[in-house]
């Protein structure tokens, strides 16, 4: 669980101030109160349009009970968020994102035809409640699922198109009152406008927007909103001592003395209404989508304001919280709310230290809300509709503006920000043509089909045969000649990606097409990201087929005993194991493949009979006499399976000439799993380059099984180089062919996995 924010944010204290605990306190006191009214004040200005906004479908007549239930919503949240919230000085009310939802939950109720039959626009509202209270439940249910971090992972610009949307709708709305229209005026008689428009009115609205937008730069401590609310508001009454009141625009009106929670009462009178019932499953979709939207938006406000207080949030109180605030915001008859990062920060930059800002700050909407209540009918719409404007404006997502400015300067990202830039405008488009719920239905299924798109590329990130790579095997000449005439029968497909249901079949067809003309098949599958059901079953199913045909199936980088491999026995059962063999990594499944043909043509297996000294490289050129010369001071020993011939960190004091058995290769120092670098057949010689560098061993040499070795010391080395020079210098000639061979070898591999 993520660490509380702390309720004091720490910071260094000037000189010569008091350090004992009450004037600390008295000081984090001034702060919280100054930053108090500069947050109660935004939250008026924003509230009260924001309940004309969602109040919009039943008329003028509630637009008086609007503008209560979007005071009595920004009290009763910010006071509930403010005592138990995650995020102590967040600052929480009604916001734009969930009234415009609302709106469109009244909405949908209010234009029943039959409304009227079954309680009116009382009924719509009670819905509406009601449906504000369950998605607060279901908001505060996230937090309690600790889903904080999991609703983050719904697609950003699914987020963005949903907030330009909302941003547009928002502004639409507020045309009518901009521009001074009669409230029942029609779009579709578009052509009135301009003998309908209030020209005063317009002047008060530009006015009011030109004050908010001035006001930061001539002082920072008066909010821009307040500013251009008085400013436009003084300007409205003014004017209307000069030209007709009629050209200036309607006021809000009459505004009731109760809030609307008594339609919840009221509702529980038609509790056994059917109609009702159905109505409320109407609602359902724009429920859920207002928790989701509400939880969303209070979380990147959080994680915003952890940026501005270097403290750090925590996601699920934060949800419960907020859903509990919207359950009480709708017994009290308020509008849905959510964490307002610009309230909160700008009563941070006024002073607010604790989270009893956020309580002061909902008690001073109360008092202000009592007191000038019966006043707020005054307010003109034209400057509420500037002040909506505004605030439609700031919510534009900037993301989505930079995105476009970015685009020319994108190169080969073009493509990709085209695809955010897609759904982000598919999201708004759907928001303003159809509704809230289609758009982010709609935006979520684009997301996921562009994600499944992005996620499908080519699974198969190259293929070769087995001419250009072999397996770290050392193999006799004859060997090594007849797998070379056969490589092409070795066919490796290396695997990148997820193996899920977008890239399974493109996979079948592709090891369908390329094992063609080969026997042996080996899925590498060591850049394998993930793998889902479809994936595995459409494996087995190209298993079985492929080996209907004669071929052999064989999978490296997955092992019965690792994470994939108990994934393959879960979803397709023991049975897969039977039509594939899995190798710990591609040398081994490459070393059996070689194993598989040789063996098949004949070969005995590696390492079955005893090399003589002269069928070692290392002795060519050698007569007789050299020969027993070098087996003079060599050691012929015999030793079982799993003995360490030396392991890394040894000194280099001997090497040695493999004459029977196999020996590997390996790193295992300080490593959970051992790096096998080659096995070593009869005839190959080993551990002369630490001898003759005087070095330490790089690796461990290990037997694979029960061996025969003819072993120099280094003291027998140097006794040759004493005795017989030239001998001596044959040898190493021969060493250091042996040495090019390899190297050669190793350059090829390189070559083939770089």
């Amino acid at each position: 669980m993520e660490a509380d924010l702390p309720e004091t944010m720490p910071t260094a204290e000037p000189a010569g101030r008091p350090k004992d605990d009450a004037s600390r306190n008295a000081a984090e006191l001034r702060g919280d109160l100054a930053g108090a009214l500069v947050a109660a004040v935004i939250t008026i200005s924003e509230s009260v349009p924001l309940g004309l906004v969602a109040f919009a479908a039943l008329g003028t007549a509630f637009a008086g009970m609007g503008v209560i239930a979007g005071l009595y919503g920004a009290v009763a949240a910010g006071l509930v968020a403010a005592l138990l919230g995650g995020a102590p000085r967040m600052i929480s009310g009604p916001r734009a994102s969930v009234a415009v939802i609302m709106a469109s939950m009244i909405a949908i109720v209010a234009s029943a035809p039959d409304i009227e039959e079954h309680g009116g626009a009382t009924t719509a509202i009670a819905l509406a409640l009601l449906g504000v209270f369950v998605a607060g439940m279901a908001e505060a249910l996230f937090g309690v699922a600790k889903l904080g971090r999991v609703i983050k992972f719904i697609p950003y610009p699914v987020i963005a198109g949903f907030m330009n949307g909302v941003a547009i709708l928002l502004l639409l709305s507020q045309l009518r009152g901009f521009l001074g229209l009669p409230e029942h005026f029609a779009w579709s008689e578009w052509r009135g406008i301009p003998s309908q428009i209030s020209p005063w009115g317009v002047i008060v609205a530009i006015s009011a927007m030109m004050i908010i937008m001035v006001a930061p730069k001539i002082s920072k401590r008066i909010p821009s909103l307040l500013a251009g609310l008085v400013g436009g508001l003084v300007l409205h009454y003014a004017l209307s001592f000069f030209v007709d009141p009629a050209s200036l625009g309607a006021t809000i009106g009459n505004v009731p003395p109760v809030v609307p929670s008594f339609a919840l009462v009221k509702l529980g009178a038609l509790a056994g209404d059917p109609w009702i019932y159905q109505k409320f499953l109407e609602l359902l979709p724009a429920i859920a989508i207002l928790a989701v939207i509400a939880a969303i938006d209070s979380l990147m406000g959080a994680a915003a304001l952890d940026s501005l207080t270097a403290g750090r949030h925590n996601s699920d109180r934060e949800l419960i919280a907020q859903g509990l605030s919207n359950m009480a915001s709708a017994i009290v008859g308020g509008l849905a709310s959510s964490g307002a990062m610009g309230r909160s920060a700008a009563s941070l930059k006024a002073g607010a230290r604790t989270r009893r800002c956020g309580i002061i700050s909902a008690g001073m909407v109360f008092i202000a809300t009592v007191a000038a209540g019966p006043w707020l009918g005054y307010l003109p719409r034209s400057v509420l509709a500037a002040v909506l404007t505004v605030v439609a404006l700031g919510m534009m997502d900037t993301w989505s503006r930079e995105m476009v400015s970015r685009m020319r300067l994108a190169g080969p990202f073009r493509r990709t920000i085209a695809a955010n830039l897609v759904i982000v405008i598919a999201v708004a488009g759907v928001t303003v043509l159809v509704n809230l719920m289609t758009a982010v239905i709609a935006g979520v299924m684009i997301a996921m089909v562009m994600f499944v798109r992005d996620m499908s590329k080519p699974i198969v990130r190259r293929t070769y045969d087995g001419s250009a790579r072999r397996s770290l095997k050392v193999r006799e000449r004859s060997e090594a000649e007849h797998l070379a005439g056969r490589a092409q029968e070795i066919i490796v497909v290396e695997l990148d990606g997820p193996l899920f249901f977008g890239t399974a079949d493109a996979l079948f067809a592709a090891v369908e097409h390329l094992s063609a003309s080969s026997r042996i098949v080996i899925l590498d599958c060591g850049r394998l990201a993930d793998m889902d059901a479809t994936g595995v079953r459409l494996l087995l199913q190209l298993f079985q087929r492929l080996i209907t045909q004669g071929k052999v199936m064989l999978v490296s980088h997955i092992t019965k005993d690792d994470l994939n491999g108990r994934f393959l026995e879960v979803i397709a059962g023991q049975q897969i194991f039977s039509v594939c063999r899995l190798f710990a990594d591609t040398d081994a499944a490459l070393e059996w493949a070689e194993d598989h043909l040789l063996g098949g043509a004949g070969f005995s297996p590696a390492g079955s009979r005893e090399f003589s000294l002269d069928e070692f490289g290392i002795a060519l050129g050698f007569d007789t006499a050299d020969r027993d010369h070098l087996a003079a001071r060599i050691e012929r020993r015999e030793l079982s399976a799993g003995t360490v011939l030396f392991r890394e960190g040894d000194a280099g004091d001997a090497f040695f000439m493999l004459a029977k058995g196999t020996v590997t290769i390996r790193l295992s120092s300080g490593r959970k799993s051992p790096i096998r670098l080659a096995n070593l057949i009869p005839g190959v010689v080993f551990g002369e380059m630490a001898m003759l560098e005087g070095q330490r061993r790089s690796a461990d040499a290990i037997a694979d099984n029960d061996i025969v070795v003819y072993q120099m010391s280094k003291s027998g080395f140097e006794n040759l180089v004493t005795t017989n020079p030239a001998l001596a210098a044959k040898l190493v000639t021969n060493m250091a062919r042996e040495i090019a061979a390899r190297l050669r070898v190793t350059n090829n591999e390189l070559r083939i996995v770089s």
